[in-house]
């Protein structure tokens, strides 16, 4: 700790002896360093800042490790956290006090701790938005903090280079980046979207510039005495002391991505960050919740429910088998009405039942049984009801399966039918509750079984719950796209190649159906526009 040179010497030992275990070490002696409650001097805030440098890629590993494994023992995975976290506190807490008034350091050197102690901060912060919960209280108060003292040093557009990366930083880029990532946080993105979102704004953070009060052209403001995140411009209490700034040129940089990845191209700046679920729809998204100005949208009314439950199940072959099961049991009576006339046709011609009508009879059993189990399904307390969805709130505990994206099966008093429905919002609640907001999307879907059209048999290796009727379970839905009215099939994923042909059976009618592009994505099933190529006289043509 006597100055940089001998800490980079001090890591390499450690790195030749331990490995990725010198975090860990790191972590002590740094923490060890505020514990002495010292001001420190010149040749230790070199020191630290040297320690810093040396293993960041040491704490980019690990984080990568954590985020890349999600199966990790639920007591392995609390410790790689609380590693990782406590990493950054330990330099947050050494950086703050050696950026006190009359400290050894420079002003450069403050820009480079405060931006350190920013990144940590917002490394800290999306720990909690990716699991969609809100930072600890007190978190906003610590982040302004930073920004204030940056601005007594006069430290705040200083450029700097965080960790030995090509592009140049500043205390306020690291402000604005967490700032405007706060502002995604309703629970309607992913933890990929939101991910994504943060590197987009470490590309285009420097093209905002933060403005003391609050002027015309500001499209954000933060309040750096309250302990709350940004938010748009509105009616200002008395005595805050006020941050603003415009998106204005941020948000034409995106629509410019946006416009190129809509025509097939990916911009140079964007292509290590592209991947499944990151397209030019997210951009557009982004740029509507950045825009210069608050853009308003008309939504449909929502009515507060109270005392009221809701029947939720999951999975396409549960929701199929649900859909279909008033169909079967439809057919069940009809059968048994059947052969309650033949069996007294055969008494009357043949005197007794026939050993054909008993085989029968008994084959019809199993499956009249089987449509008679009761099913117990997940409850859920109904909180809002629209014209377009529903919100609901349930304990986290149990219910660990429901996330964005996820196809709902939906039940109530005042719809005894299945309805579907997607996941479009999910916010965690305090007391482990969760709040998600539901998109329905058919309240009439159709039980259906596809077969592909140039093949008589299906694959024997499926598994029996994708099989029913001799062909792949799909659910047929009506789609409202525009105004018109869009048909469309949900089925296993795998099973899904744009423009592949398929015969269709539902309700006892047969269709040449060809399949166009997908609307809705999850792990195992995708919702895909279908063409209606013609009407069949029964399952051959």
């Amino acid at each position: 700790m006597a100055d940089a040179e001998a800490a980079a010497t001090w890591v390499a030992e450690l790195k030749a002896e331990f490995g990725s275990a010198a975090h860990e070490r790191v972590t002590d002696l740094v923490s060890q360093a505020v514990t002495d409650g010292a001001s420190p001097d010149a040749g230790r805030i070199d020191a630290v800042l040297r320690l810093n440098l040396d293993t960041a890629s040491l704490h980019q590993q690990l984080g990568l490790q954590y985020l890349m494994n999600g199966r990790l023992p639920k007591l392995l995975e609390e410790q790689v956290r609380s590693q990782i976290l406590d990493y950054g506190q330990a330099f947050i807490s050494f950086y703050r006090l050696a950026s006190q008034p009359g400290s050894a350091a420079s002003p450069a050197q403050v820009a480079l701790m405060l931006s350190r102690s920013l990144f940590f901060l917002g490394e800290r912060a999306r720990w909690q938005f990716y699991r969609h919960r809100a930072p600890q209280d007190g978190f906003w108060l610590q982040v302004n903090e930073h920004l204030r003292c940056a601005e007594q040093w006069k430290a705040e557009s200083l450029p700097i280079c965080l960790f030995n990366e090509e592009r140049g930083t500043t205390v306020q880029d690291q402000f604005l980046i967490l700032q405007m990532l706060a502002t995604l946080t309703s629970g309607n993105l992913s933890t990929r979207q939101l991910n994504f979102s943060h590197e987009l704004l470490r590309l285009v953070s420097d093209r905002m510039t933060l403005h003391a009060g609050v002027q015309e052209t500001s499209s954000f403001v933060v309040d750096l005495l309250a302990d709350q995140p940004a938010h748009r411009p509105r009616a200002q209490a008395a005595g805050g002391e006020y941050r603003g700034w415009s998106t204005a040129d941020m948000v034409e940089i995106l629509h410019g991505w946006a416009g190129s990845l809509e025509g097939g191209r990916t911009p140079e700046e964007l292509r290590r960050l592209i991947e499944p679920g990151i397209d030019a729809t997210l951009l557009r998204v982004l740029c509507r919740e950045w825009a210069p100005r608050q853009m308003l949208f008309a939504r449909a009314e929502r009515v507060s429910v109270k005392e009221r439950q809701i029947e939720v199940a999951h999975r396409l072959p549960v929701l199929h088998r649900l859909i279909r099961k008033p169909e079967e049991e439809a057919r069940s009576r009809a059968a048994q009405a059947g052969e309650g006339f033949e069996e007294a046709t055969d008494i009357r011609i043949y005197g007794f039942v026939t050993t054909r009508r008993r085989d029968r009879m008994s084959a019809l059993a199993p499956a009249a049984e089987a449509v008679a189990l009761h099913d117990e399904f997940a409850k859920w307390e109904l909180d809002n009801i629209s014209l377009t969805g529903l919100g609901v709130t349930f304990e986290a505990l149990g219910n660990e399966w429901a996330q964005l994206g996820t196809l709902l099966g939906i039940r109530h008093a005042d719809h005894p039918a299945w309805q579907l429905g997607l996941v479009r919002r999910l916010k965690r609640q305090q007391g482990n509750r969760v709040y998600l907001g539901i998109e329905l999307l058919s309240d009439r879907p159709v039980a259906a079984a596809i077969r592909p059209a140039d093949t008589r048999v299906l694959d024997p290796s499926l598994a029996p719950e994708l099989v029913w009727s001799g062909g792949l379970i799909s659910l047929f839905v009506a789609l409202g796209k525009g105004g018109k009215t869009v048909n469309a099939l949900i089925l296993p994923l795998s099973a899904y190649t744009l423009g592949k042909q398929y015969v269709m059976s539902a309700r006892g009618k047969y269709f040449l159906v060809a399949l166009g592009k997908v609307a809705e994505k999850g792990l195992d099933w995708c919702l895909a526009e279908v063409e209606l190529v013609r009407t069949l006289q029964g399952p051959e043509g």
